[in-house]
This record gives structure tokens, sequence and C-alpha cells, in this order.
């Protein structure tokens, strides 16, 4: 399967620095890429080209198979995009607006207003004045703009920004009917890991201009149990600690009335099992494993490069 999108040796040099350096990356039909980075990081420098508003300097940029250098027009219109804030005329409706920006692209476009606005949920809003509409709302107006012509790769900066939770699922919602049911290729920056952890089928991890993670969600929680710990309340703490090391050749950690060891969700019950016939008493079990949140700061904090683990 050919990827929608697909990003090579991708690199954006002002002066005499790469504030992207050597990106490459795919992004497939039905598959919700989740681009995350500090500030300044080049997010948005990367966005930027992808979409052709700032020129590259190195490397290339195939949408559905065109160039965004050399087939411009071909590439981009198959790309919906809400990029920093949604660019709307606040003095007129929302489906005032939508009709205006469907004329540069059809009849088609026009026809499909109606069920985008209630895809984003804007069925009792859509005739009101944009001026009236909260952060949310714009939010949702953007998306819907950026539908109109049916893209075949969506491109979101930020899209949960002022939404309160119920908002949040209904946008994720809304996400995974494109990604599912259209087979939209959608990419989505943001730094809302907690919720890119429960929507994205890919995770990309940028800093310093470089890609430095680049991994499946599968992946990620595989790397996540590999690195799960378990902690045990138990009578004996210091004796449970040497039994789990000699028996099962773990390393294990006493903090307190309670041990803390590195044991696979396989594995917890025949430890139970063996400490409980040494006569350890077992009062609690609680798993241990980092976040999505919790991962990628240690990624930047580590600095590692594009070969190391989630």
């Amino acid at each position: 399967m050919l990827p929608v999108l697909k990003v090579e040796g991708l690199t954006k040099t002002y002066g005499k620095k790469n504030v992207v350096d050597d990106v490459t990356f795919s992004v497939f039909a039905g598959q919700i890429f989740g681009f995350v980075g500090p500030n300044g990081a080049g997010k948005s420098t990367t966005i930027r080209m992808i979409t052709g508003l700032t020129p590259i300097t190195k490397g290339s940029v195939r949408i559905a198979g065109y160039s965004v250098q050399h087939a411009f027009k071909n590439a981009i219109s198959r790309v919906g995009a809400v990029v920093e804030m949604p660019q709307l005329y606040s003095y007129m409706s929302g489906l005032k607006n939508l009709k205006l920006f469907a004329g540069f692209y059809g009849k088609k476009a026009v026809a499909r207003i109606p069920n985008i606005v209630k895809l984003v949920g804007l069925e009792n809003r859509i005739k009101d004045k944009v001026s009236t509409y909260s952060l949310g709302m714009k939010q949702r107006l953007g998306i819907a703009q950026a539908l109109l012509n049916k893209p075949e790769l969506l491109i979101l900066d930020e899209p949960t920004n002022g939404l309160d939770p119920n908002g949040i699922v209904e946008m994720r919602n809304i996400l995974r009917v494109l990604a599912e049911h259209e087979k939209m290729a959608i990419i989505i920056s943001s730094h809302n890991l907690a919720e890119l952890e429960q929507i994205c089928d890919v995770i990309g991890v940028i800093n310093d201009g470089k890609l430095i993670e680049y991994k499946t969600m599968e992946e990620i929680s595989q790397m996540v149990e590999d690195r799960q710990r378990v902690q045990l309340l138990c009578n004996y703490p210091n004796y449970a600690a040497l039994l789990i090391k000699q028996k099962f050749n773990l390393k294990t950690k006493v903090v307190g009335n309670s041990v803390i060891a590195p044991i696979k969700e396989r594995s917890i019950a025949s430890i139970i099992s063996y400490l409980t016939y040494k006569k350890i008493k077992i009062y609690g079990i609680k798993k241990i494993q980092k976040s999505l949140e919790e991962l990628y700061f240690e990624i930047l904090n580590n600095k590692r490069t594009s070969t190391s683990i989630i």
C-alpha cells in the first residue's frame, strides 16, 4: 500500500541552522499520526513545508503520489488543513463561512456542507455569527472547512484546544470516523499527549529539528509492558525481595513495606504463589507503568537518537 503522505529527508535551513533536519516518515490511509515536540522543535515548520506554505530546503514531500515541489496543485488539492488558528470571518455565520469556502471547490463541496456540519456537531449553531462562537466551536468550524474538498490527508494543529472534556471525546470520535470510514490519513500536531495516546495509531517525536522517535501504538504498548513494574505490599519486604531476586533473577527495590520489581503480567501469579509458599503475606498489588507523557519527557531529557526506544 502506498502512503498518502511520504516525507523523505525533509530539511529546512535558516542561515546556518537546520530547524528541520532530515525528517522522514509516512502516513497511510486510515491512519492517525500524532506529531509531538516542544515549542521550537520543528513541528510547525515541518507542517508548513508539507502544505507548501514554507519552501523546502532539501528533501521531498509527496501527497497521494504527487510532489509538493513539482506538482503542487495536484498534491495540495488532496489536503485539508487547520494550521494554527482557523481563518474565519467573524461577522458572518458559520454556514456562510462554509458556503464561501465551498465555492472555491465547486458544487460537490457545497452539497457536502449539511453532512459535515452534522459530523462536527454544529447543527444548532451553524446559522449564528462566528463572533458568538467559543474557541472550541471555532475549532469545529475550522475542521468542517478543512473537510469541504473531501481530502485524502487532513492536518490539524491542536484540534482539541479550547474544548471541554465532552468536546474532546466528541472530537476524538469525529477523527476516528474520518480515519476508519472515510479512510483519511490524519496528522495531529498536539501537546495533549494523554489525548494522542487514546486516538493515534503512530506517534512521532521531534526535537531540535530531528525526528527522534517514530513508533506505532502497538510498539509503544509493548515497550510500556516491557518496562512495567509491580509493587507488592507485604509483611517482610526485604525477605520477599531476596526471594524474588534469587528465584526469578529480577532486580528488586524495597520501598517501605513493599517490593518493586519488573514483573511481567504472565509472571505475577507464579511469583505471588511462590512468596505465599515461603510464608510471605501479600496485602496488595499495584502495577506501575509509564504513561506516554512520562516516556516523552524521558526521551527529551535523555536527548536520545532516532534509534532509541520510547
